[in-house]
């Protein structure tokens, strides 16, 4: 499954690329996060994610992993992650690119998801639409903390 898209975020691209790499941001941004904490892996840091999404079929809470791949500060940051559960896995890579606009940050991502398991049997019109509507959730919340940030 592929998704990308982009936003445009009020608020200056340092501050933008800050705000994706924060716990505390990202936990109040993202739908149905409980909560978000650094956790140490032999790997490098990871950010631990308690979700409970409200799609269809994932009801209950998830713990996914977010680790950074290629990070170039202000413009870039890889996300990987690597959920798990008794539906199936994904196996996710998300690059978001950030440009600067005038006092605004241009921000785009394109994401590629590999499911397997039950998960990978749900339909990808729904599995879009129910991503799609918490991307929209996720961009208004985070916008609100980006642009709160800096106040």
């Amino acid at each position: 499954m592929d998704i990308t898209g982009n936003q445009k975020i009020k608020a200056p691209r340092q501050q933008v690329f800050q705000a994706l790499l924060s716990p505390e941001t990202l936990k109040d941004s993202i739908p149905g996060c409980e909560s978000a904490e650094v956790a140490d892996f032999p790997t490098g840091p990871q950010l631990k994610l308690v979700i409970s999404p409200n799609i269809p079929g994932f009801k209950g809470s998830h713990t996914v992993f977010l680790q950074t791949g290629e990070v170039i500060p202000p413009s870039r940051v890889v996300l990987i992650a690597q959920p798990s559960s008794s539906l199936g896995s994904i196996n996710a890579t998300c690059v978001v690119d950030l440009a600067e606009e005038g006092q605004s940050t241009n921000l785009s991502y394109n994401a590629h998801a590999e499911m397997e398991g039950k998960i990978a049997a749900m339909p990808d019109m729904i599995l879009k639409g129910a991503v799609k509507v918490a991307l929209d959730q996720f961009f208004k919340s985070f916008e609100k903390q980006v642009v709160s940030a800096k106040a």
